[in-house]
């Protein structure tokens, strides 16, 4: 460990505070190398018993990800006729329309997806998946990316088969969760703000 090129504490606070979610990106795609480097990065994240249970897909070719995401509205397209409760909760049906009026608020235009998924049955895969993304999108800032969490993306990875046989994971395996990333359009100044957090102290 090379102690002299850790933060300090206000270096470290700068860094988390500044985190935000991208949603509007270059459509210049990003070197297979620089993501390697990047999951490399994220593969450093605590796992339960230390299993390391995450392996990760990338759709690399933004073709790819169009359809994917298309396959997400298909989704959301059949939920909305059969009037499932998650459609409304989901608002499914604003996302649908603007699909159609050509605004992607499945992928937001991202060139990449990245899913982290590990066997289906593995007790510590769902925590290990997701700390394992936290670490990838608080990686991706240093080296230039920006990243969001693509929820409704893996809801549909999780719950409709059509993309989860198109998603070819492998045998036994489930998604825990994916992130869209890519070269940020826009450069911000200001800090994310946030609510002062709810903290309940025992004694």
């Amino acid at each position: 460990m090379q102690k002299a090129l850790l933060p300090d504490l206000a270096g470290a606070e700068q860094f988390l505070r500044s985190r935000r979610s991208i949603r509007v990106y270059k459509q210049e795609p990003v070197d297979r190398e620089l993501l390697s480097a990047v999951i490399r990065l994220a593969s450093h994240a605590p796992s339960g018993h230390n299993l390391q249970p995450v392996r990760w897909l990338v759709i690399h070719d933004r073709k790819e990800v169009q359809q994917l995401a298309g396959m997400v509205i298909d989704w959301m397209r059949y939920l909305i006729a059969e009037k499932e409760p998650i459609a409304a909760t989901m608002h499914m049906d604003r996302v649908v329309a603007a699909w159609e009026d050509d605004w992607d608020r499945i992928c937001r235009g991202a060139p990449h997806v990245i899913v982290a998924h590990a066997e289906k049955d593995n007790p510590t895969a769902p925590a290990a998946c997701t700390i394992a993304l936290s670490y990838l999108e608080l990686a991706a800032a240093p080296h230039g990316l920006g990243a969001c969490w693509a929820g409704y993306f893996n809801a549909a990875a999780t719950l409709w088969l059509p993309l989860q046989n198109a998603l070819k994971l492998p045998e036994g395996h489930a998604n825990f969760g994916a992130l869209i990333i890519g070269y940020p359009k826009y450069k911000y100044k200001r800090m994310p703000p946030r609510r002062a957090p709810v903290i309940d102290w025992r004694q």
